[in-house]
């Protein structure tokens, strides 16, 4: 099973190619925050740990809308912390606000990854589908480590592109 921070990275490399197309706060959100809903079955103690939130159902209607809500509401009113944030990480963003579209296509980009590398992974999603049929027919079995390597490598793919942006974006003093 892919991690979060797995999810999150392997959405993350489109931001390094596009700066001004897409929004990295609203990728890695909205990757990472539907395993919020796992977290809290796991605290809870309940067997399953992928529900309602982890189906298409409402990653495509309620989870981008309640996500870009709250990636809107932190580049209005923090903007000079995320900036900031962006900078010290070495994302060197060309703007830290972007239109509500964009926020929310990239927030439903990520929960649609996020749900698209689950269904594979895991057996008990009984959502990812629902209303069609309950259950996850997707689930891979034995061959999910896959998938798994194929989101390790997208997330790699995403650190070279961080690592080379912080590179470009801070050259180091030359002494002659």
């Amino acid at each position: 099973m892919p991690l979060p921070p797995v999810h999150g990275l392997s959405i993350l490399s489109p931001y390094f190619r596009g700066k001004d197309v897409f929004d990295p706060l609203a990728l890695v959100a909205s990757a990472t925050f539907v395993d919020l809903e796992s977290l809290f079955y796991i605290i809870a103690a309940q067997p399953l740990d992928h529900q309602m939130w982890h189906g298409y159902a409402l990653a495509l209607t309620v989870y981008p809308v309640l996500v870009g809500l709250f990636v809107y509401s932190m580049e209005r009113f923090l903007e000079g912390n995320v900036r900031s944030a962006y900078n010290i990480i070495g994302f060197k963003p060309s703007r830290v606000r972007y239109s509500p579209l964009t926020i929310y296509l990239c927030c439903l980009a990520g929960g649609l990854s996020h749900i698209f590398l689950d269904m594979f992974t895991h057996q008990s999603m009984p959502y990812v589908i629902y209303p069609l049929a309950y259950g996850n027919p997707f689930y891979l079995g034995q061959f999910s480590s896959v998938v798994e390597i194929a989101a390790t490598a997208l997330a790699v793919l995403s650190i070279f592109l961080w690592l080379n942006n912080a590179k470009i974006s801070h050259p180091k003093n030359k002494t002659a």
